[in-house]
């Protein structure tokens, strides 16, 4: 039902749309003065009701809002004297039973260089932040990094890096991060090490897996929804909701059924609707590529329970994410994350292939070179040949060292004029320093009796000890609230101290996500942008309702 109410208010033309908010009682007052006081040819008042009778549909001066006149009304000859309580109480009763989901304005906006339309929905109001004083998180800015097998393309019109899929450019936009994982900068290259590079793992010759070719550095400020804050209160990394495996654009499938995790960012399946959270969790466990510091992210957007080539408009419109559009900034309500990438860096640079005077690992490859080949035991890698970059994989020390060198390396290349139009990535003190404090954003940080700090690229809350010398909250976290009409489970169910690990990350449902490469499709993305429908509607149109009745029960005893 709400997918059908969707689809029709998506192909109304936004000039026809008449939304509800506080002034709607006086603009009833107004509308039943004003059709009073008119006659269609037939005699009978309100002309502006127009009935197909074959459906035995009626609508409303209210427009495209379904009037069932088998329920509320008797069309026949006694309509001169009921039409008027007919329309009174038909159009704010039929109202009531979709308010929540249809209190919005709908416009059309026009992608440069297509003809298509895209639809864009902008809540009213937002029922997150409203049931909870206005409280917004603040927004928080990271670094994070994707390993893509597909290198950005700078865009003269949008004067920023978009994927080089997507027929317009707020298609290429889209497109980067579409329900997606990214990992933090510091362990970018763990699902290189682990899954990448192998030669004994490979099952096409000569091609690392995912065809892996660019480290792509995103710059990412996220604002969570309200509701999200609260329901995953007590997580770890504090400010995030669970990580979600992501693939094709689509949440990955837990068995045969979606993650809860993922349905709680609609309410699918009766789970509570707390809007589209970003996740994070600490992965640390694969003895095949121990990284410290490395965190996934999941960044749901419109329709994350289906498949890119399986969206459809409807779905991304009914079920919108968090991403917002392009030039916009998050706020937690009609959109959670926005991004832009500061550049890019080719792993064969990285790993030092191309000095070796190739220029592509493949070429190298198909010379008879080895990049790395190595026995997968359970509990690491028994490597029988390796180039130097890739030496030690088990140990820690020289994981992180190939990470320095990767951010050396890049921000060299951002710097010295050979590569225009990227950006070297900030120190992390800057960031810290731009960022709130966590215990402003955080329930967690600010009951922590130590304090909270942030550390990493990705500006990660941690709870400190008592040796850490953190600053300690001044003062109290506001007392959030959950919907009051969920059926789901509390918050406490919903927020599990959690630092969950990938598992197994040679099984492709859990780590064939975590690379978070673009699907190579060049596929038309359609992107469709909300918050939750705010529960003020209903509160609306009762004020609808209690004039209409009145003014129903003053005409019918004078008609």
């Amino acid at each position: 039902m709400r997918a059908q109410q969707r689809a029709r208010v998506i192909d109304v033309p936004p000039q026809s749309i008449d939304h509800f908010d506080g002034t709607t009682s006086t603009t009833a007052e107004t509308a039943i003065k004003t059709l009073l006081s008119k006659k269609n040819p037939s005699g009978t008042i309100f002309p502006q009701i127009l009935c197909k009778w074959t459906s035995s549909n009626c609508h409303s001066p209210f427009r495209f809002v379904p009037v069932k006149t088998s329920v509320y009304c008797t069309l026949s000859k006694m309509w001169r004297r009921f039409g008027l309580l007919c329309f009174l109480l038909g159009a704010p009763l039929s109202t009531a039973a979709s308010a929540a989901r249809l209190q919005m304005m709908v416009s059309k906006e026009t992608n440069s260089g297509s003809g298509a339309n895209q639809a864009t929905i902008t809540a009213a109001s937002t029922a997150s932040s409203d049931a909870n004083g206005g409280w917004h998180m603040k927004p928080v800015t990271s670094i994070q990094a994707r390993v893509q097998g597909d290198a950005p393309v700078w865009s003269e019109e949008a004067q920023m890096w978009l994927s080089k899929f997507g027929d317009t450019t707020e298609a290429a936009y889209v497109n980067n991060l579409d329900t997606v994982n990214t990992a933090s900068v510091e362990g970018a290259l763990m699902f290189v090490q682990a899954e990448g590079i192998n030669v004994n793992e490979q099952s096409v010759k000569c091609q690392r897996k995912n065809n892996m070719q660019y480290v792509v550095f995103y710059e990412i400020t996220i604002v969570q929804p309200t509701y999200g804050i609260k329901y995953y209160e007590s997580h770890t990394p504090p400010e995030y909701g669970e990580f979600v495996a992501m693939d094709g654009a689509k949440c990955t499938d837990e068995g045969s059924d979606l993650p809860e995790a993922c349905k709680v960012y609609y309410g699918l399946d009766g789970e509570m609707d707390i809007g589209p959270m970003v996740g994070s969790n600490l992965q640390t466990s694969d003895p095949r590529a121990p990284y410290p510091g490395n965190y996934w992210f999941s960044f749901p957007n419109s329709c994350a329970q289906e498949l890119r080539a399986d969206k459809t408009d409807e779905c991304r419109a009914e079920y919108p994410g968090g991403l917002c559009p392009m030039g916009v900034q998050p706020d937690g309500d009609s959109c959670t994350f926005s991004y832009k990438i500061l550049g890019y860096l080719n792993i064969d640079d990285l790993v030092g292939i191309t000095e070796m005077g190739y220029s592509t690992y493949k070429e190298f490859c198909e010379d008879g070179g080895v990049e790395f080949k190595a026995s997968n035991t359970g509990s690491g890698f028994e490597v029988d040949e390796s180039i130097d970059f890739w030496k030690k994989p088990g140990d820690e020390e020289a994981n992180a060292k190939r990470t320095k060198k990767m951010v050396e390396m890049y921000n060299e290349l951002a710097s010295n004029g050979t590569s225009a139009n990227m950006s070297p990535l900030p120190s992390i003190d800057t960031l810290t320093s731009a960022n709130p404090k966590c215990e402003e954003n955080s329930p967690k940080c600010a009951s922590a009796s130590n304090g909270c700090a942030r550390s990493l690229y990705s500006q990660i809350c941690m709870v400190c000890s008592s040796s850490d010398n953190c600053e300690v909250a001044s003062s109290a976290f506001p007392d959030l609230t959950l919907p009051s009409n969920s059926s789901s489970s509390s918050s406490e169910d919903g927020s599990s101290d959690s630092s969950t690990d990938a598992g197994d990350s040679s099984t492709d449902s859990k780590t064939g996500s975590a690379n978070a490469l673009s699907d190579d499709s060049n596929s038309k993305t359609s992107s469709s942008r909300s918050s939750s429908s705010s529960s003020s509607s209903a509160a609306s149109t009762t004020k609808v309702s209690a004039v209409a009745a009145f003014a129903a029960l003053v005409v019918s005893s004078l008609l």
